[in-house]
């Protein structure tokens, strides 16, 4: 009673302060002798049928807190008794929520006053007492279907039965049952989704190892996989990609080995590194290829210290050509240039002998004059007719 005191003075309070006319707290209208009544108010908005419906569902909670709850015996273990009402919160709690679909009140009420609209229930004690049964055998069925969900949760399914059976449980309100099955449902979701976590975890390190060429290490987290439940035919296939590989790798080592009788080395170590790429645990590959490459580099060596070698004679060989070459340029360029010496000499002796035959030709004495001519005066010889030389003073 001072609970709901406080609720009066606090809505008067309320009202005051806002200037809204304040709603009554009790029913407009009688409640009919002999039934336990509840009372709910709800402002109305937007929509008045959902205000209407939510003012019902605290009529009916209102109602189940005015009368008492006869509880049944299977519960009555977990129930303090004053005045025989249910003392789980739990159970009440879900039993409220479910009263308005299990509870048919005999009266109803509503109305609507200031913005807010009103709903008035009434029922009997045997009325209630009878939704209470309603709901005790409901949650039973309710409990016993969990408890099958669980047993039978196993396989791929696991998981989403473990899910669907704590939805159950908590529909039921199943929190606090003394059987503790909620609290063991959730234990064994947790555990699933771990498991399915570290099962997701080795299929991908599984994939890693064996596209490494890890057979054996891909192998023990394939057994590490299987007891944690993985599927059969995905196993088996699993174990069929380790056997392919290793069967392509002895496949690969055969050929290699042709290879190598037929001394061709560097293919023999193509193969013999792709068949390591597939099957690093392979017993054989590590001397095979430490062979291979030893052969295949000295065999390389021997080949170019042969190239080198076909290359220095014909280097040589080149090298003389090309000195004979320069000398016999070099004899060619002097005997062209002895030649055009003797030439110039043979030139320069006719231009001589020619110089001389002229200078012999003018020191010869002149023919005799023929009787009769008049000698001429050698200086005026060559003046021009009619001028006398210059005479001297």
């Amino acid at each position: 009673m001072s609970v709901r005191a406080g609720l009066i003075v606090t809505a008067l309070l309320v009202s005051s302060c806002t200037g809204v006319r304040s709603v009554q707290l009790r029913p407009p209208t009688p409640v009919p002798s002999g039934l336990i009544w509840g009372y709910g108010v709800e402002k109305i908005h937007n929509d008045p049928d959902r205000s209407r419906q939510s003012a019902y569902l605290k009529a009916m909670d209102d109602l189940l807190t005015r009368g008492p709850v006869v509880v049944s015996k299977t519960v009555q273990d977990h129930t303090t008794v004053p005045d025989a009402k249910s003392a789980s919160r739990t159970m009440e709690s879900t039993f409220r929520l479910r009263a308005s679909r299990m509870l048919q009140p005999s009266f109803m009420d509503t109305g609507v006053e200031d913005g807010f609209v009103w709903v008035l229930v009434g029922t009997t004690e045997e009325d209630i007492e009878g939704g209470w049964q309603q709901f005790v055998q409901w949650r039973a069925q309710k409990l016993e279907q969990a408890q099958k969900l669980y047993q039978d949760a196993s396989g791929m399914e696991r998981l989403s039965l473990l899910k669907a059976a704590l939805e159950v449980l908590e529909e039921a309100g199943a929190a606090d049952d003394p059987g503790m099955l909620y609290y063991q449902v959730k234990a064994a979701i947790e555990t699933e989704n771990r498991r399915i976590a570290e099962l997701d975890r080795l299929q991908k390190q599984f994939r890693s190892l064996t596209e490494s060429g890890q057979l054996v290490a891909a192998e023990t987290a394939l057994d590490n996989a299987q007891r944690l439940g993985l599927d059969q035919t995905a196993c088996e296939q699993f174990r069929m990609e380790i056997e392919d590989h290793r069967k392509q790798a002895a496949q690969l080592i055969a050929t290699g080995d042709d290879l190598f009788r037929e001394e061709q080395y560097k293919e023999a170590l193509d193969r013999y590194q792709r068949a390591q790429h597939l099957d690093r645990d392979n017993p054989q590959l590590p001397t095979k290829l430490a062979m291979a490459d030893r052969y295949h580099r000295t065999a390389r060596s021997q080949t170019i210290r042969n190239t080198f070698g076909i290359i220095g004679v014909s280097a040589t060989r080149a090298l003389g050509d090309y000195f004979a070459y320069k000398r016999e340029q070099e004899e060619r360029k002097r005997a062209e240039a002895e030649q055009a010496e003797r030439e110039a000499k043979k030139k320069e002796e006719r231009e001589r002998k020619e110089r001389e035959r002229s200078e012999g030709k003018r020191a010869e004495p002149p023919a005799p004059r023929p009787e009769g001519t008049v000698e001429e005066n050698p200086e005026r010889r060559g003046a021009p007719i009619g001028m006398s030389p210059p005479q001297e003073y």
